[in-house]
C-alpha cells in the first residue's frame, strides 16, 4: 500500500516523502559544502586555478554523458536500490577524500575520482528519486512535492557556503567528514523506505540502444515536450550566460565585488522564495503565463540597465529569473509526472533534462566573449533582446495533451 492508494494526507505526514526529503536535504547540504571545499583544498595543496577549475568541467561533462543511460537504469531496476547504491558510492569516495586530507594533502587524481563517482551517482539517483516521488505522492500533491524539493536545494545553496568556510578554517578535512555523515544519514533514510518490486521486464525486450534512447524518442515525438525542451535549453543557456556576465561585468564596476556577493545571495534567496511559491502560483497562472513571466520581467529590468540604470537593475533581472525559474521547472516536472507512462518515466525525465541542459555549458564562455566586445550596459541590452525572443518562443509551447 502506497501513499497514493491511501486516503490523502498532507506531505508533512507522508512518511515516505518525509524520509526522502530529510535524507536529501542533508546530503544536498553536505554536497554543497564539499563542492565549495574541493577546489579550495586543491589550491591550498599547490595546484593552479586551471587544475582546480577542471573539477567543474568534469562534473558537467560526466553528468551529460551518463544522464540518458541513468534514466534507463531507473526504468529497469528498483528505484530504492539505485538510490541506496548511489548514496553508498558517494559516501565511499568522500570517506577516501577525508582520509587523504587527514594524512596530508589531496592529490588531483583523488579529487577527480570524487567528482566522477559523485557525478555518476547523482545522475543515477535523480530519475530514481523522481519515480519514488511519483509513487509515494498523490497526483494533486506532486506540484507541492516538487516545490519542497526545489526549496531544499536552494536552502542548501544559501547555508552551505558559509558553513563550509567556517569548517575549512578549522581543518580542510572537516567539510568532507561532515558530507560523509550526511550521505550515511541519507542512505539510512532510503533504506527505511517501503520496499517495492522491481519494474516488470517488458514482454519483448528491445536491443540495448533502442531501450536506452526510448526517452529521447518520446520527447521528440511529443509536441509539448519537444517545444518545451527547446524553450528550456535556451532559458538555461541565457541564465548561465547572464550569471557569468553579472559576475565578470559587475566585478569591473565601482563596488563590484560587493555587488556580486549581494547578487548571488539575493539570487539564492529568490530561488528559495520561488520554490515555496510554486503550489500557489501554479493554481493561479496559466502555463503560458508561467513560461512568459520570467523572460518578460528579466527583459524589462535589463532594458533599464541598458539605458543607464547601472548594476542594480542587472542584479534585479538575475534575481527575477531566479525567482521564476523554479516555478517554470516545477510546472514542467508536475506535467511530466502526471502524463508520462510509468514504464518510460525515468528515461523521459532524464532525456528531458539532457535536452534542457545541453546548451548550458556554453553560457560562461559566451558571456566572456560578449563582455570582451561590448560594454556592461550594452551586454544588458543584448540579454534583454534574448529574453524578449524567449518570451515569444513561449507562445509556441502547446498545451500538454494530458
Amino acid at each position: 500500500m502506497t501513499a497514493v492508494d491511501e486516503v490523502e494526507v498532507p506531505l508533512r505526514r507522508n512518511r515516505e516523502f518525509r524520509l526522502l526529503w530529510i535524507g536529501q536535504a542533508l546530503s544536498d547540504f553536505g554536497s554543497a559544502m564539499a563542492g565549495l571545499a574541493l577546489p579550495l583544498v586543491l589550491l591550498a595543496a599547490g595546484y593552479g586555478p586551471a587544475e582546480a577549475g577542471l573539477i567543474g568541467t568534469v562534473v558537467l561533462v560526466v553528468g551529460m554523458v551518463v544522464r540518458v543511460p541513468s534514466g534507463y537504469l531507473a526504468d529497469r531496476y528498483d528505484s530504492r536500490a539505485l538510490m541506496l547504491v548511489s548514496d553508498i558510492a558517494r559516501l565511499g569516495v568522500v570517506v577516501v577524500a577525508t582520509a587523504w586530507l587527514l594524512a596530508g594533502t589531496l592529490p588531483l587524481w583523488v579529487a577527480l575520482l570524487v567528482v566522477v563517482v559523485s557525478a555518476v551517482a547523482v545522475e543515477a539517483f535523480r530519475p530514481a528519486q523522481n519515480k519514488v516521488v511519483r509513487r509515494v505522492v498523490p497526483p494533486d500533491q506532486l506540484g507541492h512535492a516538487v516545490s519542497l524539493n526545489q526549496a531544499r536545494m536552494y536552502g542548501a545553496s544559501i547555508a552551505a557556503p558559509a558553513v563550509a568556510g567556517v569548517l575549512i578554517a578549522l581543518a580542510p578535512w572537516i567539510p568532507f567528514a561532515a558530507n560523509a555523515v550526511t550521505f550515511a544519514v541519507s542512505a539510512w533514510c532510503i533504506f527505511l523506505l517501503a520496499r517495492t518490486p522491481a519494474p516488470a521486464a517488458p514482454a519483448k525486450r528491445e536491443a540495448f540502444w533502442p531501450e536506452v534512447s526510448a526517452g529521447l524518442r518520446y520527447v521528440v515525438r511529443d509536441r509539448f515536450l519537444r517545444i518545451s525542451s527547446v524553450y528550456f535549453a535556451l532559458l538555461n543557456l541565457i541564465f548561465s550566460a547572464l550569471s557569468y556576465a553579472l559576475i565578470l561585468g559587475a566585478a569591473t564596476q565601482p563596488g563590484g565585488a560587493a555587488a556580486v556577493g549581494v547578487a548571488m545571495s539575493s539570487a539564492a534567496l529568490a530561488g528559495l522564495a520561488g520554490s515555496l511559491l510554486v503550489p500557489y502560483a501554479a493554481k493561479r497562472l496559466s502555463l503560458r503565463a508561467v513560461l512568459m513571466a520570467g523572460p518578460v520581467l528579466g527583459a524589462v529590468l535589463l532594458t533599464v540597465a541598458w539605458s543607464g540604470g547601472g548594476t542594480v537593475p542587472f542584479v534585479a533581472a538575475f534575481s527575477a529569473l531566479c525567482l521564476l525559474t523554479p516555478l517554470i521547472g516545477a510546472v514542467l516536472a508536475t506535467i511530466m509526472a502526471k502524463a508520462v507512462p510509468e514504464d518510460v518515466y525515468g528515461r523521459v525525465t532524464a532525456a528531458s533534462g539532457f535536452a534542457s541542459q545541453l546548451l548550458q555549458p556554453l553560457g560562461p564562455g559566451a558571456a566572456g566573449i560578449v563582455l570582451a566586445h561590448l560594454t556592461f550596459s550594452a551586454t544588458a541590452g543584448l540579454f534583454a533582446v534574448c529574453l524578449g525572443a524567449l518570451a515569444l518562443i513561449a507562445l509556441l509551447v502547446p498545451t500538454p495533451s494530458n
